[in-house]
């Protein structure tokens, strides 16, 4: 195996361990485990490995020795671009973009734990810490995708007026997905800090005017995702991806997981957001947010070309 491929490889085994460790971090917050390890970071209850740890102790300090591997990896993805591409190659970017990424992860995670953001805490700040903590995660994991897609050249014959009119509307819908990333996850900390005994009750809560705000902003979560859907679908198909020999597989995948997303999301209002579903459903918007990244990334990069013979793509 050559070393670019080498690379590229172990660069989506990065990938993958990181999308792990972040699904992990949602047993963190449901299970209420944030202080598992006190006010102390990096350490454990002013230990480096607790030594009579609870289960809530168990799963804090698991989190923080998977999320310290990540950014072992990190590092160790920066130092293979140096040594497999050169000056001003996107991989060695797109590297050291994703370590930035993991050292702000780390800056936030902290944050949480320092300023006591855990636990039963449900004030604004530890919202907004939320927020911030997710749509990180996500620059994040688009920065690996990168890494990954740059380790080897990707042509396509997209024209420029195309590849920068698709571009353009493509980057709207990821913005929206980080719109959306940010709801869900102040929606599925509101879910652990107030949940609901049945699903009509937590409807009337929703637009109670007395509930706490954490629960008033559930409903806008379904909303942004609903609407972001719609507009994902609609630039995917009239872009013609669908029909570009490189761009078809991702484009059909990003339609089934943006219906598979939309499925898991009705399934977990209706089961009142078990911790199982709630997994399942930050795995798929990985996975989307991967997928759609992937498909930025190959129009962003298309040669000024013009269609082939089979006409990849048509300009409207």
């Amino acid at each position: 195996m050559d070393r670019t491929r080498a690379f590229e490889r172990f660069a989506w085994i990065v990938l993958g361990y990181a999308v792990v460790v972040i699904v992990w971090g949602a047993v963190v917050r449901a299970t209420g485990s944030g202080a598992g390890c006190g006010q102390h970071w990096p350490l454990c209850n002013g230990e480096v490995i607790p030594l009579a740890p609870r289960l809530a102790t168990l799963i804090e300090f698991g989190h923080r020795v998977s999320s310290g591997i990540i950014l072992i990896l990190s590092l160790a993805l920066v130092a293979a671009a140096w040594r497999t591409f050169p000056r001003q190659h996107q991989a060695r970017s797109a590297a050291l973009l994703a370590f930035a990424f993991v050292i702000v992860e780390a800056a936030v995670g902290a944050g949480i734990v320092l300023l006591k953001l855990v636990e039963h805490n449900a004030s604004a700040l530890r919202a907004g810490y939320v927020a911030v903590h997710l749509v990180n995660t996500m620059l994040l994991v688009g920065a690996f995708t990168a890494t990954a897609w740059s380790a080897r050249p990707h042509p396509t014959t997209w024209p420029v007026e195309v590849r920068l009119r698709w571009t353009r509307w493509l980057r709207y819908g990821l913005i929206a997905m980080l719109f959306v990333s940010a709801a869900g996850a102040v929606v599925a900390l509101g879910d652990t800090l107030f949940p609901q005994a049945t699903l009509a009750a937590g409807l009337a809560a929703d637009f109670d005017s007395t509930s706490h705000f954490l629960i008033r902003l559930r409903i806008w979560h379904p909303v942004l995702a609903a609407a972001t859907s719609v507009y994902l679908i609609v630039v995917i198909s009239r872009s013609d991806a669908l029909d570009a020999p490189r761009l078809r597989g991702p484009a059909r995948l990003v339609i089934a997981l943006i219906a598979g997303q939309v499925l898991l999301g009705v399934v977990n209002l209706v089961a009142l957001a078990p911790l199982a579903l709630q997994m399942a459903h930050l795995l798929v918007s990985n996975a989307l947010w991967v997928a759609l990244i992937w498909i930025w990334l190959m129009i962003r990069s298309t040669p000024g070309a013009t269609s082939g013979p089979a006409g990849d793509v048509r300009s409207r």
